[in-house]
C-alpha cells in the first residue's frame, strides 16, 4: 500500500473515531494524563521571568561575541508557562504541565476545547457541534531542537518534533498532529527565539540556554 494510502486511512479511522463514538469521548478524550512535573511556586515564577528577559535582551553574536549561558529550572518553566502559554500559542489553552525529560525530550499536556484542536481542519465538520466546545486534554512527547537559518539574518525558532500524541489518555498516530492546520498548534511547536540563542539543550529537569554577547 502506497504510504499516502497509508497516511489517508490512518486519518479516516481517527477522524471517525472521534466523530462517531460517544462513549470513547467520554472515557478515554476527557481523562487526564498522567504527567509528572515540578509546578513551581511564585518565585521560581518570578526568577524564570528575569531568566527569559536575560536571553530577550541578548544581542546577535559578533566576531569575537563572548558566549553566555542561562539555566531555567522545571519549576521556573512550568510557572512562568502558566502565566505566559497563551500568548506563545495564541490559543485559548490552559497550561498543566511540562516535564523535562533529558536528551532533548520534553513531555507536555495542556488543556484546550477540541474546536481549536480541530481548528481549519475538514475533522471540524464530522465532529458533532456540541463537541467542539468540550475540554479536552492535548498530552505530547517531542524532542527539541533549535532551528536555525543558513544565514545569522534569519530567524531562529525551538522546534517541537513530536515523538507520541494522545488527547486525554487516547493515543494517536504523531502524524495526525501534523495534518492539522491549526495555527495555535503550530505555534505551540516552534516557538520565535532571540538571534543571540547560540544553542539549547534539555537535561532533565532543566534547559541550558547558550547566547553570544
Amino acid at each position: 500500500m502506497r504510504s499516502g494510502c497509508v497516511l489517508a486511512v490512518g486519518l479516516t479511522v481517527a477522524l471517525l473515531v472521534l466523530a462517531g463514538t460517544s462513549v470513547w469521548v467520554g472515557s478515554r478524550l476527557l481523562k487526564e494524563p498522567d504527567v509528572t512535573a515540578t509546578a513551581g511556586t511564585p518565585e521560581d515564577g518570578i526568577r524564570g521571568q528575569q531568566k527569559i528577559f536575560e536571553i530577550a535582551r541578548g544581542e546577535p553574536s559578533r566576531r569575537g561575541g563572548r558566549q553566555h549561558q542561562v539555566v531555567m529550572t522545571e519549576a521556573e518553566l512550568n510557572r512562568f508557562l502558566s502565566k505566559h502559554l497563551v500568548e506563545v500559542a495564541s490559543m485559548p489553552m490552559v497550561f498543566s504541565a511540562l516535564h523535562l525529560a533529558g536528551d532533548g525530550v520534553v513531555e507536555f499536556k495542556g488543556l484546550l476545547p477540541l474546536r481549536h484542536l480541530l481548528s481549519a481542519s475538514l475533522a471540524a465538520n464530522l465532529v458533532p457541534a456540541t463537541w467542539l466546545d468540550r475540554q479536552v486534554w492535548l498530552h505530547l512527547n517531542a524532542r527539541a531542537s533549535l532551528e536555525v537559518g543558513t544565514t545569522r539574518s534569519q530567524r531562529r525558532y525551538l522546534r517541537f518534533d513530536v515523538q507520541r500524541l494522545a488527547i486525554g489518555r487516547q493515543p494517536l498516530p504523531g502524524i495526525l498532529l501534523r495534518l492539522l492546520p491549526s495555527p495555535g498548534l503550530k505555534g505551540l511547536l516552534r516557538w520565535r527565539m532571540p538571534e543571540s540563542v547560540e544553542g539549547i539543550t534539555i537535561e532533565p529537569g532543566a534547559v541550558v540556554v547558550k547566547t553570544s554577547s
